[in-house]
C-alpha cells in the first residue's frame, strides 16, 4: 500500500494510508531519510502501525523546513505589522527557485495600508514573474482568490512569524491553530514547532510548519547559483556567460534596469546586490 507522511511529531512519523492515519515505523535504512510530504510503501502491523518499506521517488523537498512533493509554496508577507522586508522576500523567493518549487507571493494584511503600497510591490513581483495575491483575512479580501489558487495541490506556506500565515491556514480550512502574537517591537513570536500536512476541505494540503521565519541565504545558496535565481535576469543576455550582473560590461541586465514594465525592477536588484554581498561577492 501507498502512504503519505502527514505530520512528523519529534521523532514520530504520521503516515495516511486509504483515509487513516498510522505511526510509522521506517526500516533502519529509511530513518532519518523520510519526511513530510513523503509517499512511502507501506505494510499495516497492526491498528495503530505501519512498517515503512520503501521510500518513493520525490519531485522536490524543500532545506527548511524538510517538506517533500511541493506542488506551491504561499510565500506570506505582510505589508503592516510588521513592514514588508523584500530583502528576506527575494531570498526565500530564490531558494524556492533553486528547489524548483513555484511560488505564490502572498501581500497580507492590505486593509492596514495604502491602496498605493499595495499595487506598488504588487508591481514590483508580478513584474519579476510571479503570480500576486493581496489578502485581508479581517475583510475577506483575496482569500477567495487564494483558496481557488491552491486547491488540490500540497502548499506549503513561508514567511516570517507575524506574517498572518496561521490565521490564514485557519480561515481557509476552518482550522482553529493557536496564532501568535506581535510583540511590542512588531515582530512576530513564533508559535508553530511541528510540521503537520493539514487536509484541506476543498482538497489537497496545507502545511503548517515554521517554514522560513528566518533566513540566513548563505545556507542554501552559493553565490554563483544566485544570477539565475532571479527569475526577471533570465529575460536578458549578457556578454559572458558566467555574469555576475554587477559590473561586467555588456550585461543585459544592468542595462535593463527600469521601473517600467519588462524591465527589473530598481528594488529587486537592490535586493540582488545585498545578497551577493552577503554570498561574499563585492559589490
Amino acid at each position: 500500500m501507498i502512504g503519505r507522511i502527514i505530520y512528523k511529531k519529534g521523532p514520530h512519523l504520521g503516515v495516511e494510508v486509504e483515509d487513516r492515519t498510522y505511526i510509522g515505523l521506517p526500516k533502519k535504512r529509511l530513518r532519518g531519510r523520510i519526511f513530510v510530504g513523503d509517499l512511502v510503501e507501506a505494510e499495516v502491523v497492526d491498528k495503530k502501525h505501519v512498517k515503512l518499506l520503501h521510500l518513493l521517488p520525490r519531485k522536490n523537498l524543500l532545506p527548511k523546513p524538510k517538506v517533500a512533493n511541493v506542488d506551491l509554496a504561499v510565500v506570506v508577507f505582510a505589508l503592516k505589522l510588521p513592514n514588508i522586508d523584500p530583502l528576506h522576500l527575494d531570498s526565500i523567493l530564490a531558494i524556492l527557485e533553486k528547489h524548483g518549487v513555484e511560488s505564490l507571493v502572498v501581500l497580507n494584511k492590505v486593509d492596514l495600508a495604502e491602496p498605493q503600497e499595495y499595487e506598488q510591490w504588487r508591481f514590483i513581483y508580478e513584474n519579476a514573474g510571479y503570480k500576486v495575491v493581496g489578502t485581508s483575512v479581517k475583510t475577506g479580501e483575496g482569500l477567495d482568490t487564494l483558496r481557488e489558487a491552491i486547491k488540490g495541490k500540497t502548499v506549503v506556506l513561508a514567511g516570517p512569524s507575524g506574517a498572518g500565515k496561521t490565521s490564514l491556514i485557519n480561515v481557509l480550512t476552518g482550522l482553529s491553530l493557536k496564532v501568535g502574537e506581535i510583540g511590542r517591537h512588531g515582530k512576530g513570536r513564533h508559535t508553530t514547532t511541528d510540521i503537520t500536512l493539514l487536509e484541506a476541505p476543498f482538497g489537497g494540503y496545507v502545511c503548517d510548519t515554521p517554514g522560513f521565519a528566518k533566513v540566513e541565504i548563505s545556507h542554501f545558496v552559493e553565490a554563483h547559483e544566485l544570477p539565475k535565481l532571479y527569475r526577471e535576469f533570465l529575460r536578458f543576455g549578457c556578454r559572458f556567460s558566467d555574469c555576475t550582473h554587477l559590473h561586467e560590461p555588456g550585461c543585459g541586465v544592468i542595462a535593463n534596469i527600469g521601473e517600467k514594465a519588462g524591465k527589473v525592477h530598481p528594488e529587486r536588484y537592490r535586493t540582488y546586490r545585498l545578497l551577493m554581498k552577503k554570498l561574499g561577492v563585492g559589490v
